[in-house]
């Protein structure tokens, strides 16, 4: 530990939402590529589902899963600036 007890938090805090993004990105491929044959059963804007989260609708979610990591982590940097310097 280091002399400043809020920057080791305000690291702990962005470890673990960094760590929960690639869980969410692996999670989300691993479960598109696992069922793409079961999914390809459904349609989708005349697409095979599988096909359609293969090509689109994996980027799409994780651009949003982007823009939420960083929402998140802005909260995180307001409320432990507001405290001290980090």
């Amino acid at each position: 530990m280091s002399e400043q007890p809020g920057r080791d938090r305000h690291r702990w805090k962005t470890l673990i939402l960094a760590i929960a993004t690639l869980i969410i990105v692996f999670a989300a491929v691993f479960a598109v590529v696992a069922f793409a044959g079961q999914l390809n059963q459904i349609g989708f804007l005349r697409f095979p589902l599988g096909f359609y989260l293969l090509a689109q609708g994996l980027l799409i979610g994780m651009v949003a899963l982007a823009f939420w990591s960083t929402r998140v982590q802005e909260r995180i940097d307001r409320s432990f600036s507001e405290g001290e310097e980090i």
